[in-house]
C-alpha cells in the first residue's frame, strides 16, 4: 500500500506497526460468528460461560485500538494518510 508522506514529501510505502497481530485480530473479531450456535448453552451457565464472555468483551478494547492504528511511513516513521483517509477528510 502506498500513501503520501507529508514529512518526506513523496509517495512512500505505508506499513502498519504490527501486521501479523492485525491478521490475528481479525480472527478474534470473527470468533462470535462461530460461537453463536453455542450461545443458549453459554447463557444458561452462569458460573463459567458468562464470566468468559465478559473477558472476551474486555478484550475488544485493545483489539479495536490495534485495528484503528494508522499506517506509518516506511522511511521516516511518520503517520501517513492513505487514499481512504484523504477522501473522508
Amino acid at each position: 500500500m502506498y500513501a503520501h508522506c507529508s514529512r518526506c514529501q513523496h509517495e512512500v510505502e505505508a506499513v502498519y506497526r504490527r501486521p501479523k497481530l492485525r491478521k490475528l485480530v481479525r480472527w478474534y473479531l470473527l470468533m462470535p460468528i462461530v460461537l453463536v450456535p453455542l450461545f443458549p448453552f453459554a447463557a444458561s451457565d452462569y458460573v463459567v460461560a458468562l464470566p468468559t464472555l465478559m473477558l472476551y468483551m474486555l478484550g475488544l478494547g485493545p483489539v479495536f485500538a490495534i485495528i484503528k492504528d494508522p499506517p506509518t511511513c516506511s522511511v521516516c516513521g511518520a503517520i501517513v494518510e492513505t487514499g481512504e483517509a484523504r477522501r473522508t477528510a
